[in-house]
């Protein structure tokens, strides 16, 4: 459809005709249809002191109850700040950020950015949508979505490559 319109917008059109037609073509609504949209989400990889991870079980999962905590980004809110938010909804968590390790696009179309930070401090309460979080080593983690799982196993893989020998 977007090569249809281009098309037609390319053929030798009066310029005043043109002139007339520009607003409605390069319109917001115009733009919308045609140029396709992305939701983003953020994705924590949290470790506490003992390098164990975070995960929180979702309740609204039957699959895969366990998984890392994400969320989306409000209007108008910075990445960082929409995980910071997440976590303390989700997790009861105040955290120390990196900057973005990875990005990444799922099969919902929705593009994930993944921090890895470190937990600091906070005490959690059960929601309608998060029933527990623990921290979990590696060899002890429960059944969750495999992407999230590769995040971690490459996430430690990484750490392993960067400890000096």
């Amino acid at each position: 459809m977007t090569r249809l319109l281009l098309a037609i917008w390319s053929l030798p059109w009066p310029p005043r005709l043109r002139r007339l037609a520009e607003p409605l073509v390069f319109s917001s609504i115009v733009h919308r249809v045609l140029v396709p949209h992305f939701r983003c989400g953020v994705v924590g990889l949290i470790q506490d002191a003992d390098g164990q991870f975070l995960l929180v079980r979702h309740t609204y999962r039957n699959m895969y109850p366990w998984g890392l905590p994400t969320g989306f980004l409000e209007h108008g809110e910075q990445p960082d700040a929409a995980l910071r938010r997440e976590l303390q909804e989700e997790a009861g968590l105040e955290v120390d950020l990196a900057p973005i390790w990875r990005a990444y696009t799922d099969e919902r179309s929705i593009v994930n950015l993944v921090f890895r930070g470190r937990a600091r401090t906070g005490s959690f309460s059960p929601s309608a949508e998060i029933s527990a979080r623990k921290f979990f080593r590696i060899d002890e983690l429960p059944p969750m979505i495999p992407d999230q799982r590769r995040l971690i196993e490459a996430s430690l893989k990484e750490a392993r490559h960067q400890e000096p020998a």
